[in-house]
């Protein structure tokens, strides 16, 4: 049974049948009464629906996503000025940066896409990687182009440019589940890749401890987002690789570790990176993220695909 507000939809946003789709999610943060995120039991795909146009979707990063990740943000993130913001994600620096390394070379071209406040072009550049940036945010734009950034508002601002030679590596964090037609997105990126380039992605795994094995109540009134369309498991991020043919890996990542999970057991809200690490040994720590990308209830998904 479906509740009176719902719109049911008529098929599935990936693979299309009009059946097999259950709610998900009946509580969408950020959203009105109406959302809901579906799920469809044939391809495993969660999506939003019924879906923002357009001009609401672009008004939303360019004046207002900021705001919205202020309020979902635990202490050790802070959106309330760029300096913070890149100060506060130098642990993601770290921890992307021991996946991405083996990726990397010195003077090979990179776009990241979404790169917000430019916390890994700093690295990137820092790598002396020529960088590139696609960021729809006015504020973060603005920002990196005050410093020295090549940086665009749009995909079709930097194709409209005819970025000739291509790039290296394209890499993307937390970005793909925010876009609404993910095949065309990876065809048009794609493009844009040289001969035996490569694409290297972050993603939200829905398999996320806190939403499949836990079911923390005031976690899942927080973890269903407006800005996203979807929500992806191994499962329905294949069906999406495998219809475009695509040669790639997927590999579990855990962020949030045991201190975390602990605090939204206990206070139903984010923080609480580290909290208890005076308590629990570093083994302990280690083995419980190794314990949950073993089982792939994990967090996230890195996603590697080759330009053959």
């Amino acid at each position: 049974m479906y509740e009176k507000n719902s719109q049911i939809p008529k098929s599935c946003r990936l693979c299309e049948p009009a059946t097999k789709v259950t709610i998900r999610a009946d509580t969408v943060f950020g959203g009105k009464i109406e959302h809901n995120f579906w799920q469809c039991r044939n391809c495993d795909a969660i999506y939003l629906y019924p879906i923002p146009s357009i001009e609401e979707e672009a008004y939303f990063y360019k004046k207002e996503f900021e705001k919205f990740m202020a309020k979902r943000s635990g202490v050790e993130r802070d959106w309330s000025n760029i300096k913070d913001h890149i100060h506060t994600n130098q642990d993601q620096v770290e921890r992307r940066w021991r996946f991405l390394e083996k990726y990397l070379w010195p003077k090979m071209d990179l776009l990241e896409i979404g790169c917000s406040s430019g916390f890994m072009l700093n690295a990137f550049r820092d790598y002396e990687i020529y960088c590139t940036g696609i960021e729809p945010s006015g504020k973060f734009l603005e920002f990196l182009r005050q410093n020295k950034y090549i940086a665009y508002e749009s995909l079709d601002e930097l194709e409209s440019m005819e970025h000739e030679k291509g790039f290296d590596i394209i890499v993307h964090f937390f970005v793909f589940e925010h876009i609404r037609d993910p095949f065309g997105f990876l065809k048009r990126t794609l493009k844009l890749l040289k001969t035996g380039g490569r694409m290297v992605a972050e993603i939200p795994c829905v398999n996320d401890p806190l939403t499949s094995l836990y079911r923390i109540p005031a976690f899942e009134k927080f973890y269903w987002s407006i800005a996203h369309h979807y929500y992806y498991s191994p499962k329905s991020l294949s069906y999406v690789l495998d219809k475009l043919g695509l040669n790639y890996e997927l590999f579990p990542e855990q962020r949030y570790d045991l201190s975390n999970h602990i605090m939204w057991m206990m206070e139903g809200k984010p923080g609480g990176q580290g909290k208890f690490n005076h308590v629990f040994s570093q083994k302990l720590i280690k083995q419980y993220k190794k314990d949950l990308k073993e089982k792939w209830l994990c967090d996230t998904i890195f996603v590697v695909i080759n330009k053959d």
